[in-house]
């Protein structure tokens, strides 16, 4: 045969045992190829929201530049320093995970007490520096996440595939060769039983006669 076969005894209980190993294989595969295209589509979207938000990010830096560069025009190196000493007291970050399709991925959360600024006249562009790097930090914290993500994400869908394929090309394959194998020598052998007993049957008769 053109197909490989599995190295298994021609016996019927053997061949019953693989008809039912085919129902399992093929169920796996169901639900295998289900998961798979439920982790491509989380990675897709994943991918997808990094590189946008990476486009943010870049675009929120140069913004957060060029407020900085402004105060530098309107405040004292000393007051940008007390302002962004004063402005937040403690940042934590929390992490924790999610799972996707059985997969454990990063989940983070950015935790920021605010601090106690001196009475003084800020000048706005200040402030806004201060909120424009407040944001670009969750960003970045973010993006971090999505990567880690991807990374884990990609790994089980390349596993995931492999053993997708496995099934699809090879074992699968390989189980219905067998039975096809097997249910044509167990049909090849009934046809010759069948031929022996006629043969049989007719020298009877023709002692009988």
């Amino acid at each position: 045969m053109s197909q490989q076969i599995l190295k298994v005894r021609p016996t019927k209980i053997e061949l019953i045992r693989l008809k039912r190993r085919i129902k399992v294989a093929r169920r796996l595969h169901k639900v295998l190829k289900d998961r798979l295209i439920i982790l491509s589509q989380e990675l897709i979207s994943l991918i997808k929201e990094g590189a946008e938000l990476r486009q943010t990010i870049h675009e929120r830096l140069r913004k957060c530049e060029t407020l900085l560069a402004d105060t530098s025009l309107l405040a004292s190196p000393l007051m940008v320093r007390s302002y962004s000493e004063g402005r937040i007291r403690k940042a934590e970050v929390v992490i924790g995970t999610r799972v996707v399709a059985g997969v454990r991925v990063p989940v983070t959360d950015l935790e920021v007490e605010p601090g106690e600024l001196r009475p003084e006249p800020y000048p706005l562009t200040l402030q806004e520096a201060g909120k424009c790097y407040g944001g670009l930090m969750k960003d970045v914290l973010r993006l971090a996440e999505i990567e880690a993500s991807i990374l884990l994400i990609g790994k089980e869908v390349s596993r995931v595939r492999r053993r997708v394929n496995a099934l699809e090309n090879i074992l699968i394959p390989r189980i219905e060769a067998t039975i096809k194998y097997l249910t044509m020598k167990f049909e090849e052998r009934e046809r010759e039983d069948k031929t022996r007993m006629k043969k049989v049957k007719q020298l009877l008769e023709r002692r009988g006669k």
